[in-house]
């Protein structure tokens, strides 16, 4: 039986990715994004290539939008196997903590806290009747180095903790969902504004780790597991050395 996946987010950059990857794999894939010529685009282009995908109309800052997404999934696609919630913002990663407004915390944790909550809450019943599976994709919680951007850090150190706190519910509860995140390290995405560096990988590759990931068959329950494909990055760092 194929196998089908939802991804917020999926119009663009690591969501897109992702889904091209699995649904080469012979996942449906449901495109959720806010826009629908963004989101009906991607679909296109996924089709083109003999992906079997739709699109959603998924806004994290609209509860509705992701009520209405749940009942139309558990009548359409009752036997939906796995949720990746990618979508989020960064807010100015440039901006130091005294510089920080306020306002900018409420909008990044809007998303990237209860925008999630409200995802995982929603789709939880859906997929306990088909032991399926919840990615999250996030960051590490604490400043490394120079990268101390404190809305995003804060937001996802909430989304980190709601991680665990659902996978020690589903357990108590014997729910059948696994429930975990995944850190990606560097990826080149308009969110950094396409960075480069040895350190920096592609959409591609970020995308190819969360497809990983995600159809793996290993036990994940309430971890923040790291994917940042230090194999690929130990040849980028060869390659450059030696051209």
């Amino acid at each position: 039986m194929t196998k089908s996946v939802l991804i917020t987010g999926a119009n663009k950059g690591i969501g897109f990715e992702t889904a091209k990857q699995m649904g080469k794999k012979g996942w449906t894939v449901l495109i959720g994004a806010r826009n629908e010529g963004r989101g009906k685009e991607a679909v296109h282009r996924l089709q083109a290539e003999g992906i079997t995908a739709q699109w959603l109309r998924i806004d994290l800052n609209d509860t509705s939008s992701i009520h209405e997404a749940a009942r139309y999934l558990a009548e359409h696609y009752p036997k939906l196997d796995g949720l990746i919630n990618n979508a989020g913002i960064s807010g100015n990663m440039q901006r130091n903590p005294l510089e920080l407004a306020s306002s900018e915390l409420e909008e990044l944790a809007k998303v990237n806290f209860l925008g999630n909550f409200e995802m995982i809450k929603s789709f939880t019943p859906l997929l306990s009747r088909n032991h399926g599976r919840i990615l999250n994709v996030t960051i590490p919680s604490t400043p490394i180095g120079s990268f101390n951007p404190l809305g995003y850090l804060a937001s996802k150190a909430s989304l980190n903790s709601m991680i665990k706190s659902f996978a020690m519910y589903y357990k108590k509860h014997e729910i059948s969902v696994e429930i975990f995140g995944v850190i990606l390290g560097g990826i080149s995405t308009d969110l950094n504004k396409h960075q480069s560096g040895l350190l920096i990988r592609t959409v591609q590759e970020g995308g190819g780790s969360i497809a990983k990931a995600m159809m793996d068959r290993h036990h994940h329950q309430g971890k923040i597991i790291i994917r940042m494909g230090l194999t690929q990055l130990v040849r980028n760092f060869i390659f450059r050395k030696h051209n």
